[in-house]
């Protein structure tokens, strides 16, 4: 049997003879033709040739569409791989920004809730009658005074907000 190739303007041919060693050279290009159907003869033959001639992997020639589609879905799996990873990532830190903004939430109604309370219990002191004036009671001489409180700064400024309303 004869195998042939084109190459720009050349043309070569490469026979098999019937004896054992070429039928059985021939039936293991025919089946690596059919493993690799994006392969020639031809490009087979060049392959052969370079590793037989031991030229170096750095001046081979860029290889076939196949390789090249070989590297680009490899190019692609990674991609997904670091996509799916970084949307992992997201993800949890959304999750853990909408936790963060639920007990805020929470905190904020809590605080509301506490300065409703606190106006309420304000307005009910304003809106009660005066007492009647009770007798002044003597004040109680510099000795006898408690120590005096220290005051919170937040208290005091929520104080004049609550005042305010």
């Amino acid at each position: 049997m004869r195998l042939w190739f084109r190459k720009k303007r050349q043309q070569q041919s490469v026979e098999f003879a019937r004896d054992m060693a070429d039928q059985t050279l021939l039936a293991a290009v025919q089946a690596e033709l059919e493993k690799q159907p994006d392969k020639t003869f031809g490009d087979l033959c060049k392959e052969a040739l370079w590793q037989f001639l031991y030229v170096s992997e750095s001046l081979l020639p860029v290889s076939k569409v196949g390789e090249l589609e070989e590297k680009i879905a490899s190019i692609q799996e990674r991609l997904a791989s670091v996509e799916e990873r970084i949307g992992a990532r997201e993800a949890s830190r959304l999750n853990e920004l909408e936790s963060q903004i639920r007990q805020l939430s929470l905190q904020m109604g809590q605080l509301a809730i506490a300065g409703d309370r606190s106006s309420s219990a304000s307005s009910r002191r304003a809106a009660s009658p005066p007492p009647a004036t009770p007798k002044p009671e003597p004040e109680p001489e510099p000795e006898n005074l408690p120590p005096p409180q220290p005051i919170d700064p937040l208290l005091s400024r929520l104080g004049s907000l609550l005042d305010d309303f």
